[in-house]
């Protein structure tokens, strides 16, 4: 399912360190909501008058900001700005195939195929989904048994994977073995094109 505006939302606030009034003041940017940035500034005062010291910041975020969302919003954009606001401090530092580009690419992958709670998690059936489609877009043959002894050694510490350790798998060239730098980028956007791109491109051709 795609995955909910406000887990990856609270996953970026909680995982950036941004202040929640700058976030909010971008979010408002990104998502048309129409505000005004001297009364956003207010509900963010110290002095518990304010709702965000009141009910807490997710709550605030839903009432005051996402149920004034239309639809008409760059989900591309969104979720580049949540990725600007996490990436540094939760990407990897093990050197990865990937590009930076090509990491992103993924997180938005991983945001569409992930179970709409918090803490997001990819289920271990659509990480193999996802490693199929980008094996065959590399013009590889599916190694099925090396996925199942993964996801077995995956089944017994938790649910699934965070976007981070999805970037570090894809990354790892763990399941590219012997595909070069440009095959992997080539692939990920082949299936960036196809699971996000086209979907989106059909969501705004129903609309119009």
């Amino acid at each position: 399912g795609a995955a909910g505006t406000p887990a990856l939302l609270f996953c970026c606030w909680h995982h950036s360190g941004v202040q929640s009034s700058v976030l909010s003041h971008n979010l408002c940017t990104v998502l048309n909501v129409p505000h005004d940035p001297v009364a956003l500034e207010e509900h963010f005062r110290d002095d518990d008058e304010g709702p965000v010291s009141n009910q807490g910041y997710m709550p605030y975020l839903n009432k005051f900001i996402l149920e004034k969302v239309q639809g008409n919003f760059d989900k591309v954009e969104f979720n580049r700005m949540c990725w600007t606001l996490c990436a540094k401090k939760n990407l990897s530092k093990n050197p990865l195939l990937i590009s930076d580009e090509d990491a992103f690419k993924v997180w938005v992958i991983f945001n569409f195929l992930s179970e709409d709670k918090y803490p997001l998690i990819i289920v271990p059936e659509e990480i193999e989904y996802l490693l199929k489609k980008l094996t065959e877009a590399m013009g590889a043959g599916w190694q099925q048994e090396q996925f199942d002894l993964y996801k077995i050694a995956l089944n017994t510490s938790r649910e699934g994977l965070s976007a981070w350790e999805l970037i570090d798998l894809i990354g790892s060239g763990q399941f590219s073995k012997g595909m070069d730098r440009q095959t992997v980028s080539m692939a990920v956007n082949e299936v960036f094109n196809e699971l996000i791109l086209d979907v989106l491109k059909q969501v705004r051709t129903a609309e119009n």
